[in-house]
């Protein structure tokens, strides 16, 4: 597949996180974690100077590449002239229409830190439409999103995530693979699409609601922390009781599962219910 080359230089913009990821071998290894085949349209979020973007279009039968840096697109399009498979637009991720999308599509992204939590939630909206999401992300972000409960790192994203995916932390990427280099490592993460939650869900919103309760004061116990739901304390202990719940316990001890059960105890008794 014959590629254009471009001479212009550009340099990376600081305030939208570029780190440009050149090396050939970390590129091959994130098309192979995506599992990217023939029959396979990807969306690419952040094509950069497009090397993940090439490596791509070599496997997969349509590549929709987004990038929001407007200095970058007369690049792209001068690489992919003529390149079929290859589709280049100009626009911000965390505004473009993924309701549009037509068909099955695989993500694959080299996400900055300041933009990885709200996309991800974003991604998750519209689930419908991915069947595996593969993310180069900081390091730490991904330890995040896949660490199971009792961990420190374990919190409100990752609650998110396992709710409706399978994260798997595929491996890890030096600093020095990136140009600029960065202060941190990275770690590519596969989120594998659950076809159903993971739990029984009877309020999706009000369960996050609890969710973020408690995470946002990791350090109380859960009585305490989820006083911010309105829901009085005897009524709090009533429900941890029926749940067989300990009220000492705090949020980074409860499984997935159980943040469920809570929730739909609680539900009932939720201020805002019918608002």
């Amino acid at each position: 597949m014959p590629f254009m080359e471009s001479s212009e230089r550009i340099r990376p913009k600081k305030s939208l996180g570029q780190n440009f990821l050149k090396d050939p071998h970390f590129l091959d290894k994130i098309v192979a974690a995506a599992q990217v085949g023939p029959e396979d349209r990807v969306l690419e979020i952040g094509a950069g100077l497009g090397h993940l973007t090439r490596a791509l279009a070599v496997r997969a039968r349509h590549v929709l590449a987004l990038e929001l840096d407007a200095r970058l697109i007369p690049h792209l399009h001068a690489i992919f002239d003529g390149v079929p498979n290859v589709q280049i637009e100009q626009c911000d991720a965390l505004a473009y229409p993924f309701e549009t999308l037509a068909g099955t599509w695989k993500i694959v992204a080299n996400l900055p830190y300041y933009i990885s939590t709200p996309l991800i939630q974003r991604l998750l909206q519209y689930r419908n439409r991915f069947n595996s999401i593969t993310l180069l992300l900081q390091k730490e972000v991904a330890e995040r999103i896949a660490s199971p409960p009792g961990s420190k790192e374990y919190g409100y994203l990752s609650v998110l995530v396992q709710l409706y995916a399978e994260p798997r932390i595929e491996f890890m990427v030096p600093a020095g693979a990136f140009t600029p280099v960065p202060d941190v490592d990275s770690a590519v993460i596969t989120l594998m699409i659950r076809s159903h939650p993971s739990v029984p869900l009877a309020n999706r919103d009000f369960l996050m609601r609890l969710v973020k309760a408690a995470f946002s004061q990791r350090r109380k116990t859960l009585r305490n922390s989820l006083k911010q739901l309105g829901i009085s304390g005897r009524k709090m202990d009533t429900v941890l009781v029926a749940t067989g719940i300990d009220p000492g316990r705090r949020a980074e001890t409860l499984s997935v599962s159980e943040f469920s059960k809570l929730s739909d105890y609680l539900r009932e008794e939720d201020p805002e219910k019918g608002q």
